[in-house]
């Protein structure tokens, strides 16, 4: 089955015997911007008895996942949120869930519940888009080939990252991981020969 990431942030909110929980999707291209996220949270929400969290996110070459029980009892709470997570193939992204106790212990296999009932509810509400690894290249070559080079990274649903280019065309790129090979024929007819490529 083919991964899928968010497209935007998603809420959503229900009560288990007085505790209120509090679940937040959100999309992260790295670990560093869903850390940053994860620390505005427990600004937002100081007063929370606990903010219980997981991520799945492709870094590098690699898909990295970790969850936090956050003070919960061990495996009650991290577990549930991640594996919810890898049930619908989600990657590039983070889910948090804030719990206001409401006076009523819930025991551990009502934390486990309420915790992955959290984090399933607002994953059914969250608009989705299949995900595709990308990576990034540089290329360099002669001005006179930036137009027709320009056109042809476009067919081939490649992107322009970053243009630096002056005296020469100086590009950073990104695209599907599984089209290198019509990258560089491409880069070799339309700068016939003279273009280089290099990877990120």
């Amino acid at each position: 089955m083919s991964l899928v990431a968010p497209t935007r942030s998603q809420t959503h909110t229900f009560k288990e015997q007085q505790s209120k929980f509090i679940s937040i999707l959100g999309p992260f291209e790295d670990i560093n911007s869903f850390k940053s996220w994860l620390f505005d949270l427990r600004k937002e929400y100081h007063d929370a008895s606990h903010i219980c969290w997981g991520y799945r996110i492709h870094a590098e070459s690699q898909l990295e996942e970790n969850s936090s029980d956050a003070g919960e009892p061990s495996g009650t709470a991290g577990l549930p949120i991640l594996n919810a997570l890898k049930q619908e193939n989600l990657v590039n992204c983070g889910l948090a869930v804030i719990r206001y106790f409401g006076r009523t212990k819930l025991g551990k296999r009502g934390l486990i519940d309420a915790y992955g009932k959290s984090a399933r509810g607002v994953i059914e509400k969250t608009s989705c888009k299949k995900w595709v690894k990308m990576e990034k290249y540089a290329i360099t070559s002669p001005m006179v080939f930036y137009g027709d080079l320009a056109k042809s990274i476009s067919r081939l649903d490649g992107k322009i990252i970053d243009d630096q280019s002056s005296e020469i065309l100086n590009w950073d790129i990104e695209i599907q991981s599984g089209k290198l090979n019509e990258l560089i024929q491409t880069i070799r007819t339309v700068t016939k020969g003279e273009g280089d490529l290099e990877k990120l």
